[in-house]
């Protein structure tokens, strides 16, 4: 064997080898987009799953803003009143427009995302609905005040005023602490965890957990 013939073969060898990664290196991109594209889709699949309950929260927020819209309408100079159902209307609201916002979000999760970009969505799902949560503890105060019309709250005796102002600021009270207290920071509470329960973090959660699972894809096919 001469050496024209020896460098042949080495030609060859190394245009197989050139051809194999090349082979390697489109599967690998293949199999990478496949499972991003199933990853994704589980993902939008769970997410979707918190559609359908949060129109219902809205459509059942918005009938009660219009019926204490109607009590507004209709009270005759009751400050106290007025006050509590305005503070209960601004806070129902603020609600209803996270929940709105939270239904764009899941609508913008996309299998042609950056997942980076689904990854912010995702955490910027987590940490609104939690904050929705929180909001909606603020209101229990004023629940306790809306029942105070102005003669009740001129002939009212001492002991109907200890009474309320105690059930008000014990109320107020724990509203700034849930407020304070309630966080993806202490979701490792129980008592957190059994307040969170039922708002779909869950979901949003397992749905991380699938898009985690294609950076973690990535680090083994590479290692």
């Amino acid at each position: 064997m001469n050496d024209s013939e020896i460098k042949e073969i080495w030609k060859s060898y190394d245009k197989m080898i050139e051809e194999s990664k090349v082979l390697n290196l489109q599967s690998w991109v293949l199999n990478l987009r496949c499972f991003e594209t199933l990853q994704t889709q589980k993902a939008k699949s769970k997410l979707k799953s918190l559609i359908i309950p949060k129109i219902i929260v809205i459509l059942l927020g918005l009938g009660w803003l219009g019926f204490l819209g109607i009590m507004l309408a209709f009270l005759h100079s009751q400050i106290i009143i007025a006050i509590s159902l305005i503070a209960i209307m601004v806070l129902t609201f603020v609600i209803i427009i996270v929940y709105i916002q939270n239904i764009v979000v899941i609508l913008q999760v996309n299998y042609t995302d950056s997942i980076v970009d689904t990854q912010k969505k995702l955490a910027f799902l987590q940490s609104s609905i939690v904050n929705s949560v929180r909001i909606g503890w603020l209101q229990l105060p004023f629940y306790t005040t809306w029942h105070l019309a102005n003669k009740l709250a001129v002939t009212g005796s001492i002991s109907f005023w200890i009474i309320q102002i105690s059930v008000t600021l014990s109320f107020a009270l724990l509203a700034v602490f849930l407020f304070k207290n309630i966080s993806l920071k202490n979701g490792d509470k129980k008592w957190v965890r059994n307040l969170l329960r039922g708002y779909g973090l869950s979901r949003v959660s397992k749905a991380m957990d699938f898009i985690k699972e294609i950076e973690e894809f990535k680090q083994d096919i590479v290692c």
